[in-house]
């Protein structure tokens, strides 16, 4: 409090004593004690209880959180957008967490789930960014506030393309741009061809934008009859689709995009992969104003930690672009970077042309593989079906190989029997294929399919496990054993959990989490019937706020279960 004393540090601890003294015990009512506070005094406050929380054991660690739990969380949700209570995007997870889980030292990891490229960048580049960040040269550093309108950058990227620098807007990342198009746009609706990239829909659900999906074509090519029946139906002024699209790798021909740009809408066409399908709409904005075309450098040039993007179109357009946009979302590291990247673009695109071979012989394997049928790609990632297995059952075991993957199940589409493999560096490949090997030889005995032919004619049903088999429950009853561990004091691992499931006798998640808590050494130790309660009440949540269990999806797709079903008349029990 201000009247209280705050000279000497005797006097502090003395603050901080009394202030300890009556909030622990008596917690429920200790925050309305200090609701007198400032908002600095309360931010000091809360920094303190966190520190003290982390400082003391695990009964007061678990008190702390109570008490922030507890400290209004319905009450202070009303402040925000309800139609954001269960949004979330899905993206890879780091490395080093998943090393952490999965036991496999990051240097042997074959990062195969997010299409970057992994090959070293030429020296000039970290040279540039050294210098960018330590020199004043520029304009800029480590201590200086970047371009907030990218002036250089922007140059060099028009002279790529032959443009001029009004026609560019830079971004950290194409994420960012995307964003800003969202932002801008004077749209109800926006259309979308899914399977497709997730972030569209994300962003749409940010900004209010209502998204209007027109299905692929089973090719995964567009439907470009049934878009432009869509844009006049709906009245739409907004399109966002990819070329090479993602996570399919199907090209949006000139020639369409051509015909879209005809009708009445913003045509964005996102291309993060362009560099490696060698076209680019690029050359139709001096045909249409209503086109813009988006680039990166995460993909071709390597620059995924750093966030650099791009859009080109009309003058005009650029200019609302910039003017509503953050005004340093490019930093120092990012533009130096990017701009090196364009200066020796002849020597990354070596790489790009290495990473292309890898991908034309990952197809090649995956073509004679038991388990997969690879479609084809203009991007440097193949999306597979899974056939006769099943595909997160496939990814998950790749994953425990040290071999990362992409499973998207829901999410940008109806992909729960897919697959997509990036295309990494031949050390990279080799891993993919030794993995993919092993999950053959566990999982394929031909004298056991031989006798499953031989029964097909009188099978009468099939029955399914749920958990891990129908429901991808690795975000739910994971991450609520984890949890549910922290609220009692234990820190419980990924590796954890699977190294007490390997054992067995583990089925039972609630005793589980009990013994994994138990295994910490934690004192007092909770009852089974407190352990219970407090997984159920993360895992079910309430009707404020959805639990863990949402975070669950289909493994197999509707249509198949669908088609399983439809195969014999319903179980009479």
């Amino acid at each position: 409090r201000k009247s209280q004393p705050s000279a000497g540090s005797g006097s502090r601890r003395w603050c901080c004593g009394r202030w300890i003294d009556r909030i622990l015990p008596r917690y429920r009512t200790a925050l309305r004690w200090r609701a007198g506070l400032d908002v600095t005094g309360l931010f000091l406050s809360c920094n303190f209880l966190a520190s003290f929380a982390h400082a003391s054991n695990p009964s007061t660690h678990k008190l702390g959180r109570q008490i922030f739990t507890m400290a209004g969380k319905d009450s202070v949700l009303k402040y925000t957008r309800p139609d954001l209570a269960s949004l979330i995007y899905h993206p890879v997870r780091p490395l080093d967490v998943i090393s952490a889980e999965i036991g496999v030292p990051v240097k042997d990891i074959a990062k195969l789930d997010a299409n970057e490229n992994l090959h070293p960048v030429p020296k000039e580049m970290m040279e540039a960014v050294t210098h960018a960040l330590s020199s004043l040269d520029s304009g800029c550093s480590a201590q200086i506030y970047p371009d907030p309108t990218q002036t250089n950058f922007r140059a060099d990227i028009a002279k790529l393309h032959g443009l001029q620098p009004s026609q560019v807007v830079a971004g950290s990342g194409s994420d960012d741009i995307l964003d800003i198009i969202m932002r801008l746009t004077c749209a109800d609706s926006c259309i979308i061809c899914p399977p497709t990239f997730g972030m569209y829909k994300f962003l749409g659900a940010l900004t209010k934008i209502k998204i209007i999906e027109v299905p692929r074509k089973p090719n995964f090519e567009v439907d470009v009859e049934g878009v432009v029946a869509a844009v006049r139906a709906h009245k739409c002024k907004l399109l966002m689709l990819p070329s090479p699209n993602n996570p399919t790798g199907t090209l949006l021909p000139n020639h369409h995009i051509r015909v879209l740009c005809e009708e009445d809408a913003l045509v964005v066409i996102d291309e993060a992969y362009a560099d490696f399908a060698g076209c680019s709409a690029d050359a139709l904005l001096g045909e249409f104003s209503n086109l813009v075309v988006c680039r990166t450098f995460s993909k071709w040039a390597g620059l995924a930690g750093l966030r650099a993007g791009y859009a080109l179109g009309h003058p005009a357009l650029i200019e609302r672009m910039l003017a509503i946009k953050q005004p340093y979302n490019v930093n120092v590291a990012a533009e130096a970077m990017a701009r090196a990247a364009l200066a020796h673009r002849e020597a990354i695109l070596v790489t790009v042309r290495s990473l292309l071979a890898e991908r034309d012989k990952t197809i090649a394997f995956l073509h004679a593989y038991r388990f997969t049928r690879p479609h084809p790609t203009a991007s440097n990632f193949v999306l597979c079906d899974v056939e006769g297995a099943d595909a997160a059952a496939l990814h998950l075991f790749l994953r425990s190989k040290g071999v990362l993957v992409r499973y998207f199940g829901t999410q940008g589409g109806q992909l729960q029997n897919n697959i997509r493999i990036s295309a990494g560096r031949p050390e990279d490949t080799a891993r993919l294929f030794a993995a993919l090997k092993g999950f053959e030889e566990e999982r394929w005995s031909q004298p056991d399919a031989d006798a499953l032919a031989a029964l097909k004619p009188s099978l009468q049903c099939v029955l399914f496990d749920v958990d891990g088999v129908l429901l991808d429950v690795s975000k739910s009853f994971r991450q609520a054993i984890v949890e549910t561990a922290q609220e009692f004091g234990a820190e419980v691992s990924g590796a954890d959990i699977s190294a007490a499931k390997a054992r067995g006798g583990a089925n039972n998640d609630w005793s589980l989490t009990l013994a994994l808590i138990e295994a910490k050494r934690v004192s007092p130790l909770p009852s089974l019937q407190q352990v219970t309660a407090a997984f159920e009440r993360r895992y079910q949540g309430s009707a404020e706020a959805p639990g863990l269990k949402a975070s669950e999806k289909l493994l197999l797709a509707r249509p198949l279960l669908a088609k399983l079903a439809n195969k014999s008349p319903p179980c009479p029990l």
